[in-house]
């Protein structure tokens, strides 16, 4: 089954469109990580209040 030239450079051209949409969702995904990781650094738990130590009531 021999493919045409015209039928090999559709096929490069839907491929190239492929690996740059993967090449989005991968963008999107670690722009994502990077957002999340930077609002887990800013959390502070209530009650806590940051640098204080958690203590029983004894």
């Amino acid at each position: 089954m021999a493919k045409t030239n015209e039928d090999l450079s559709r096929e490069i051209t839907e491929l190239r469109n492929e690996v740059k949409q993967m090449k989005e969702i991968v963008n999107m995904l670690f722009t994502i990580i990077v957002e999340s990781e930077e609002d887990e650094e800013e959390v502070v738990f209530p009650g806590l209040g940051g640098n204080e130590t958690p203590r029983l009531n004894n």
